[in-house]
């Protein structure tokens, strides 16, 4: 039964990764829209930031699915 219940933490934290994507993504557009001549700057750090946040999205995948198996 705990396998179950880590599985859904598995999958609650993976929304909440993608609510971290999604405020992510919106406070670079308010810093575009705050400063446009700075955009090419920070589409870069949006670009690595987003990287690093879906590499957690990956390795929570990567748990869940060898959780799935174990049950």
């Amino acid at each position: 039964m705990e396998q179950y219940i880590a599985l859904g933490i598995a999958c609650v934290a993976m929304g909440l990764v993608g609510i971290g994507e999604s405020l992510v993504a919106m406070k670079a557009m308010e810093s575009i829209g705050r400063n446009p001549t700075a955009a090419k700057d920070v589409r870069s750090t949006l670009i690595i930031s987003m990287g690093l946040v879906e590499s957690i999205a990956i390795y929570i995948l990567v748990v869940a699915i060898l959780m799935a198996f174990a049950i």
